[in-house]
């Protein structure tokens, strides 16, 4: 059968022609997509979780199951050099390409084709918030009664089993400077860009320092995102700002790591550093590593999927580690096609998850 006959091509571009990009995360209970979510999933017990301010999680459920899946249905803004219309699937030369086609709306289009195949116990949840904010969604959701102990989170893994991943801490660095003419030779160590500057290249020194390594991943990856200071080239900086961020192991501790970088300012006073949005690894620090390793190992042969390697990406399955449950990232793409223009996923991919979809729902 052509792929464009089938149940999957049919809901991923209908999914794909929802704008859900976020931000602005203009998005509720009543858009278009939970609309078509809904009408797909006939006989399931259907209820929403509300966390403010576009952030919501759709839970459909039908049965008694013990293991959710998870999706989320957002997407990031559309990046320049698209070759056709992001809303529009195109099918082309073995794959498909539109916003979110690989991040991660294939999966979904994936499960709403195998729920209506069969006729197994399955839980799935639908939500809004991951490709920006601060996954409100998701904590939300953990903090119901909701009774699983086993969730497959949807993101592009190439049909593999991911069960550890780093976590990623992000914080914003602040540096004061001593105004003035910029003609006085103290310009040289009282403006606060100087200071930045200084403090930048101690911290890439300690960074490439770090040589801890958990399974394939190893070293620190750490980026330095926005610099922002100064008002005119006559003028000695009084402040300097930078927002970076890095990603850890497990077995890393964030506030370690920020502790350290704030001590390679000589003079303490000219910095301050500030925690911003935290996600923890997967498995997440507060579970016993062996252990949840093993019940997620367990986990993937029970869906008969390979497992993967770990990978340095962030994904949500962390939180529900964080909250106690069994977590395995699983979904269809290369994550290198994600958030990238004229976004694509092989059609052998969808073909693949959906079939693990299938034998499970199938039992």
């Amino acid at each position: 059968m052509n792929f464009t006959q089938t149940e999957t091509f049919k809901h991923l571009t209908k999914l794909v022609g929802f704008d859900t990009q976020n931000p602005p995360r203009k998005i509720d209970q009543d858009s278009d997509i939970f609309k078509c979510l809904s009408e797909n999933l006939t006989g399931f017990n259907i209820s929403f979780i509300d966390a403010g301010d576009g952030c919501l999680s759709m839970l459909a459920v039908r049965g008694e199951p013990d293991l959710l899946f998870n999706f989320h249905i957002d997407t990031v803004p559309i990046a320049e050099g698209w070759n056709s219309n992001p809303h529009e699937l195109v099918q082309q030369e073995g794959k498909v390409i539109g916003l979110g086609a690989c991040d991660i709306k294939g999966a979904s289009a994936c499960m709403l084709s195998a729920v209506n195949k069969t006729a197994g116990d399955v839980a799935l949840l639908f939500s809004s918030d991951e490709e920006h904010g601060s996954s409100q969604a998701i904590k939300k959701f953990l903090t119901t009664e909701h009774g699983f102990k086993q969730v497959l989170v949807a993101e592009p893994t190439m049909a593999k089993a991911v069960v550890a991943h780093r976590g990623i801490q992000t914080a914003t660095a602040f540096f004061e400077g001593i105004p003035g003419h910029a003609s006085e030779a103290r310009a040289f160590n009282d403006n606060a860009i100087h200071k930045a500057g200084k403090w930048i290249g101690h911290a890439l020194k300690w960074v490439s320092e770090q040589t801890i390594q958990v399974e394939n991943l190893s070293g620190l990856p750490f980026n330095i995102g926005t610099i922002d200071g100064g008002v005119k080239a006559n003028m000695i900086a009084s402040s300097c700002e930078l927002k970076f961020g890095f990603r850890t192991l497990p077995g890393q501790d964030s506030q370690t790591i920020i502790s350290a970088l704030n001590s390679l300012s000589k003079i303490k006073e000219d910095i301050k550093i500030e925690p911003g949005f935290f996600g923890p690894c997967l498995p997440a620090s507060n579970q016993n590593y062996e252990s949840s390793i093993s019940n997620a190992l367990t986990l993937a042969k029970q869906l008969n999927v390979e497992k993967g390697d770990a990978v340095n990406f962030w994904t949500e399955a962390s939180l529900f580690s964080q909250a106690g449950l069994t977590a395995i990232v699983f979904g269809p793409g290369n994550i290198a096609q994600a958030h990238t223009a004229n976004e694509w996923v092989d059609i052998s991919q969808l073909e693949k998850v959906e079939k693990t979809y299938i034998e499970y729902l199938s039992r």
